[in-house]
């Protein structure tokens, strides 16, 4: 089984890398990059939310401290976007901590709610503070272009780079998974207090998930801002949301569901866009939410869920063949 699973990763990159010769419609190569970046994200929040078992519904604070951190280096200081990303890790990862310290003393909906208030606060903080641009946003300086200066001309070089970052955002959540840290975190999700009598340290290791987490919608964070040569508030501390929604319609608590809930919700949502948004009626939203409102009725567990009963149903059936 596991070399099936190799041999599938190893197919399924190699198809990421002959995908742009074959197509290269730069709205395509957009929606791409948009799939790579939810999924990165999405693997963020499944780190937290659905490995550790703690909801956060802010968890794009960690994305928007991440870009503006980079975005505020680059165009006040004039520091290198690479390097500003570190930067952007390093304060969201202490952030993380600065948030886990109180936080985790909460239980269930009380954590919730304390993370979206952080990020409120987060939000109105930058909002009204004019050195990062205020309501306004900040636009990114068009001096440089090329790999040194993070700034592409086509779309191409953002998406294998996105695609990088996606790619290090599974092996990281695949590394948990399989690790005594994944199992620390799912006996923590099930029951604490089970976990905590079992020896296990648990804000220790909730702490370890909040980091990892925090990393990764870091690095999001920055290639977005890089993406988009633009951020604001809204554009960055108001995606919680569907942060949330990819991973719960692909299948929380799975490795894989962050890339297929992205795979599938962003060419909906985008494609929806494109045909209603001008309608006037908000007929792309109702159909965004429509398809959550069916997944999440019909299979709580996500797409994931759903391919996992089938496959076990096929199992069954193959298992009572051989009996007979």
């Amino acid at each position: 089984m596991q070399k099936r699973s190799y041999i599938g990763w190893a197919f399924f990159i190699g198809l990421l890398l002959v995908f742009p010769i074959f197509v290269k419609a730069p709205y395509i190569l957009h929606i791409s990059i948009m799939i790579f970046i939810y999924t990165t994200l999405g693997v963020s929040w499944n780190i937290i939310s659905g490995f550790a078992g703690q909801l956060s519904l802010g968890h794009s604070v960690f994305l928007g401290v991440g870009g503006y951190t980079t975005a505020i280096l680059l165009v006040k200081f004039g520091i290198n976007p690479w390097i500003g990303m570190f930067a952007g890790i390093f304060t969201s990862v202490i952030l993380s901590w600065m948030i886990g310290v109180p936080c985790f003393r909460l239980q269930g909906r009380y954590f919730a709610i304390a993370t979206m208030a952080i990020v409120q606060i987060v939000y109105l903080v930058i909002t009204r503070w004019e050195y990062a641009g205020g309501a306004r946003g900040i636009y990114y300086p068009l001096r440089n272009w090329g790999l040194k200066a993070f700034t592409f001309r086509g779309k191409l070089p953002y998406y294998f780079i996105a695609m990088s970052m996606m790619l290090i955002a599974m092996v990281v959540i695949y590394y948990i998974e399989n690790s005594h840290i994944g199992y620390y975190l799912k006996t923590i999700r099930e029951n604490t207090d089970a976990a905590d009598a079992l020896g296990i340290n648990v804000p220790k290791y909730k702490m370890i998930a909040m980091m990892f987490s925090a990393f990764l919608a870091a690095i999001s964070g920055t290639l977005y801002g890089q993406y988009l040569l633009f951020i604001d508030p809204d554009t960055m501390f108001l995606l919680s949301v569907p942060i949330m929604l990819v991973t719960i319609i692909g299948g929380i608590g799975s490795t894989l569901g962050p890339l297929i809930g992205a795979g599938v919700l962003i060419p909906v949502q985008e494609i929806a866009r494109i045909y209603w948004s001008g309608s006037g009626r908000a007929i792309d939203q109702l159909i965004y939410g429509s398809l959550i409102v069916i997944v999440v009725i019909l299979q709580p567990k996500g797409i994931m869920g759903m391919i996992d009963s089938i496959t076990d149903k096929y199992k069954k059936r193959k298992y009572k063949l051989i009996e007979n």
